[in-house]
């Protein structure tokens, strides 16, 4: 966790003498913002729980001001200088990152409040910025890897970007930072266990799976699995309060051998 304080004013646009002569007052508006890097992941194997992301540093969050008079913006909180406050209602807003990236290490971290700024007080916001976007990837269990081999997936998000995942690899793949409320679809191929000994094993295709929305804050994870020789699930998890099965289609490459027949 990092904390940072900031306080500032924020002079009304326009705000002439006159308006201060019919009895304008000010107050003092502070800002206060903690970033937390936590991720909801299922926790029944903490061994491959995601790593935590990056945490912005001190001074490294955006922040946005809004009022009645308009809207001020800073790059950095540490550029938030003091100064008199126009009483009345703001709308407070800090963020680090691209809402819109996506790719490994990517994490937006936003926060916003609504604050009153009284005559001649304090107005202090304390806020927490959390992560605002989402994360994937594709695992398989042992047993889909005692089964298949040479497994290839990927993950294509709504924006049209394309992300490869490559289970049982090492090091393991990393999570991948996505948009929020953006769809997952997850394709893949892999080869089945050579009968022979002389090849490479047929080639098989699973059919695609979709995840409509992803959600902030939260680590989704694609596990396929292979607990019979004839069949493929999926797990979808998004937490310990969410997990989905679903039976895998798998079709055989034309000009391959189906060794289950």
């Amino acid at each position: 966790l990092i904390y940072l304080m900031a306080s500032a004013a924020l002079l009304a646009a326009g705000c002439s003498t006159e308006n201060k002569a019919e009895g304008t007052e000010y107050g003092t508006l502070k800002v206060s913002c903690t970033a937390d890097g936590s991720i909801d992941a299922a926790s029944d194997d903490t061994s491959r729980m995601p790593a935590a992301p990056s945490v912005p540093q001190a001074g490294d969050f955006t922040l946005t001001v809004t009022g009645e008079s308009g809207t001020q913006k800073w790059d950095t909180l540490t550029e938030f200088e003091q100064s008199d406050a126009v009483m009345g209602t703001y709308t407070v807003s800090v963020a680090h990152g691209d809402p819109d990236a996506e790719g490994i290490d990517k994490p937006y971290y936003a926060a916003e409040k609504r604050v009153e700024v009284l005559p001649r007080r304090a107005a202090t916001v304390e806020m927490t910025a959390t992560i605002a976007n989402s994360q994937t990837v594709v695992r398989a269990t042992e047993q889909f890897l005692n089964y298949f081999h040479d497994a290839q997936f990927t993950v294509t998000t709504a924006s049209g970007n394309q992300f490869d995942f490559t289970p049982g690899s090492t090091p393991a793949d990393e999570p991948v930072f996505v948009k929020s409320a953006t769809t997952l679809k997850v394709t893949g191929t892999a080869r089945r266990q050579s009968q022979t000994g002389t090849d490479e094993g047929p080639k098989v295709t699973f059919s695609e799976q979709t995840l409509e929305a992803t959600s902030p804050r939260t680590c989704h994870i694609f596990t396929f699995d292979a607990k019979d020789a004839g069949s493929v699930t999926l797990t979808v998890t998004l937490s310990d309060d969410y997990t989905e099965t679903r039976q895998i289609d798998c079709e055989v490459n034309e000009g391959a051998i189906d060794d289950t027949k």
